[in-house]
């Protein structure tokens, strides 16, 4: 662990999105992790991903939970956009968490029951688009949290797997992910790709139906990271250690199961996702579909905190995929070595007695339960 003599910056105040995947968070806040690493720290609910993002590269914040692609994204100058500062993460959040969730209309237009694999939806929704396009109906609409998000890059998966083209077959929109349920009440859209708990707050207010789990799409995938700014951790490298240090014990602490009606009372508080804990508690749980355990949330194991460079690699092919960049970049696994810190991981797992990867890389989208081996 860090002296705390040795920081080079003690107290930072900390980004999050209201959402599940912000636990590690807020538990190392309410469990003390931060002060037990040297820092002062306050957390702040921002409304959008893009106003996060803008308050961490300009340095408003310090750190941030943040949207694994934004952190890739950083390291590009986009088309048509001025340079910002780079962001770098050493820390992932976790696995899974990510559903996609069809209002009840749609839903009723399936005909089958909800939710299921994503064979089964992806054939029952093709068909439905193909009805409506004979009908001369409009273009579904879904909606997703930001361009560069994995929510993004699930839900184009889904669909192209399931016969359907993302950009000529629907119309995909960026909402908040708070803003979701409401937007699918309205009509606004037909359905979106978003995190817990706005896919079980809309089963439960009847808004809509959750189809498919981000589970069984790609089984254990990345989702969200600590992001820093490469000055913060350039400049404070043992602030930053220590913050690393402080959020991967609460990710450790976050994985076991019999916590989870705790992580709900703290998390319904108005200051962090202001709703029901036991809205919360549903969405921690593990739901089962034809009768096996479809995971939603994985905090810690296998490896989940790791920020496996071959993520970003699938990352980096999922924006030239969807036209958000038109060549891979030259330096490419340069600036993914950037982004992703796996030194610091490494750094920070042996002082907590935490096993390391053998490896920064693995295979990726992997549809089975097997998971990378770890060194001692």
């Amino acid at each position: 662990m860090t002296d705390p003599a040795k920081l080079e910056k003690r107290t930072l105040n900390l980004g999050f999105v209201p959402l599940l995947d912000a636990a590690p968070l807020i538990v190392a806040h309410e469990l003390g992790f931060f002060r037990d690493a040297g820092l002062t720290v306050t957390l702040q609910r921002e409304a959008s991903w893009a106003s996060l993002r803008d308050k961490l590269v300009f340095g408003l914040l310090d750190g941030a939970h943040i949207l694994a692609p934004m952190v890739v994204a950083s390291q590009m100058r986009m088309p048509g956009s001025r340079p910002l500062p780079k962001l770098t993460t050493a820390l992932a959040l976790g696995y899974n968490g990510n559903a996609i969730t069809l209002s009840n209309t749609l839903a009723g237009e399936l005909a089958i029951d909800l939710p299921a694999r994503p064979g089964p939806v992806g054939r029952a929704l093709h068909t439905a688009i193909e009805r409506r396009r004979a009908a001369g109906q409009a273009r579904l609409v879904f909606g997703t949290v930001y361009p560069f998000s994995m929510h993004t890059y699930l839900l184009r998966l889904f669909l192209k797997e399931s016969g359907i083209d993302p950009e000529a077959d629907v119309d995909i929109r960026v909402l908040p992910p708070q803003a979701m349920i409401d937007a699918l009440r309205r009509g606004d859209i037909d359905g979106y790709c978003v995190g817990e708990p706005w896919n079980t707050g809309a089963d439960r207010l009847d808004a809509g139906r959750i189809a498919v789990l981000g589970y069984d799409i790609w089984q254990n995938a990345p989702e969200k990271v600590l992001g820093v700014s490469e000055a913060f951790a350039r400049e404070a490298p043992n602030s930053h250690r220590a913050l690393v240090s402080a959020v991967l014990r609460a990710c450790q602490w976050l994985d076991e199961p019999d916590r989870i009606a705790s992580v709900a009372h703290w998390l319904s508080r108005p200051q962090y996702l202001d709703c029901s804990s036991d809205l919360l508690l549903t969405a921690l749980q593990t739901p089962w579909i034809d009768g096996l355990p479809r995971w939603r949330k994985q905090y810690f194991h296998y490896a989940a905190t790791f920020p496996w460079r071959s993520q970003a690699e699938w990352m980096l092919d999922q924006m030239l995929d969807a036209g958000q960049i038109q060549t891979l970049p030259g330096d490419r696994r340069a600036l993914i070595e950037r982004a992703y810190d796996t030194a610091t991981w490494r750094e920070v797992a042996q002082t907590l007695a935490i096993p390391s990867p053998t490896e920064d890389d693995k295979p990726e989208n992997a549809r089975d339960d097997r998971h990378p081996i770890l060194g001692g």
